[in-house]
């Protein structure tokens, strides 16, 4: 009899919302993520299974970014702390794992996601020396202007999500297979995926061999080329077209779309400009060498516009994060918002390409 009362009691405060039924929702997967990008992928790939909190804003240096306290505080409960690497963050985040005193939080943890593993990393240095500015010793860390980077971090979140919930490690792949999905079709267009796949077509661009493809394989009487689209199509009218950028976190968005990269506003990363090497910027503009600068929305912008007043040249101001402009609050909207607006500049200045210009390949 006091078996059923309970059992009855218990039901009714169910019921009522008191007591969690034993199928309870499970909680979700906390993620803390240094940068908007890698918030941004892991919201994808984990949907309502995850909480994901970042660090830095769209706007922001991610050189620097101020450690708070409260950082630390979030760090302690995560069960995923996701890292561009590359020492990118090298000034903050290990103050902030430091802080946390966690050891699944530090490099080589349980809980610590480095997603440059497996990047092609461009412009790693031959050798160090302080008085070539602040030189990444890794390699450039801007790895996420290239969009085909993007499919290696995605397949790097799921994975670390599938090591910390294995019972959801199903649709963790689901999501991540539909996101790289639509990562294809926005890369190439949905006619070109349809015809090769999307993933083959990611494999030949990431190995440098997509021109081959593109150009030495014919359907209906055409290459490939011709059902090019997405991203890849709109940015294929301005190959070898020559760009000056601030700094050097273009170099992954200038290779994959084949853009020339003639000069840096900083004469060396992370060291202003002088009077003297501003000089030699107009000089190399007023001969036409390049028609587009390209800058970021954190940095000094007394340069590029003193640079323009003198040239005629246009100032382009692109963020390389999520969130880091009206319209990119996702990692593909930021991705086609660069494009469309690089793209148009390049159509409205009209630069052609130097003669004989070589046009870079990404990962070849």
């Amino acid at each position: 009899m006091r078996t059923a009362f309970l059992a009855t009691a218990a039901l009714a405060l169910i019921g009522a919302g008191v007591v969690a039924p034993a199928q309870a929702a499970k909680e979700r997967v906390r993620i803390v993520a240094s940068l908007p990008n890698l918030g941004s992928i892991a919201r994808e790939i984990g949907g309502d299974r995850v909480e994901v909190m970042t660090i830095a804003l769209g706007v922001q240096d991610a050189h620097f970014v101020d450690p708070k306290p409260s950082y630390i505080v979030r760090l302690r409960a995560a069960n995923l702390l996701l890292v561009n690497g590359l020492d990118l963050e090298v000034g903050w985040i290990p103050p902030l794992v430091q802080g946390a005193r966690t050891a699944r939080l530090m490099p080589g943890g349980l809980s610590y996601v480095d997603c440059s593993t497996g990047i092609q990393v461009l412009e790693v240095p031959s050798s160090l020396s302080r008085s070539e500015g602040d030189v990444h010793p890794y390699g450039n860390p801007h790895y996420l202007a290239d969009p085909i980077n993007a499919e290696s971090v995605a397949g790097t979140i799921a994975d670390a999500l599938k090591r910390v919930d294995p019972d959801d490690a199903e649709k963790y792949e689901a999501r991540r297979r539909n996101w790289v999905g639509r990562l294809h079709t926005a890369m190439f267009g949905a006619e070109l995926v349809g015809l090769v796949g999307g993933a083959k077509l990611a494999r030949e661009a990431a190995a440098g061999n997509l021109d081959l493809l593109l150009d030495g394989t014919r359907m209906g009487g055409q290459p490939l080329r011709s059902r090019l689209g997405g991203w890849l199509g709109a940015m294929q009218p301005y190959r070898g077209r020559p760009i000056v950028t601030y700094h050097r976190d273009f170099s992954y968005f200038a290779a994959r779309f084949g853009l020339r990269i003639v000069a840096h506003l900083e004469p060396k990363p992370g060291i202003p400009p002088a009077p003297k090497h501003l000089e030699e910027i107009t000089a190399l503009l007023k001969t036409g060498a390049a028609r587009v600068i390209v800058t970021r929305p954190y940095v000094e912008h007394r340069s590029t516009d003193l640079v323009a007043s003198r040239t005629g040249a246009t100032v382009l101001t692109q963020p390389q994060e999520a969130g880091g402009a009206p319209g990119t609050d996702d990692y593909l909207a930021l991705i086609d918002h660069m494009t469309r607006a690089i793209a148009q500049a390049l159509r409205e200045t009209g630069t052609p390409p130097p003669i004989g210009a070589p046009t870079p390949t990404a990962g070849g």
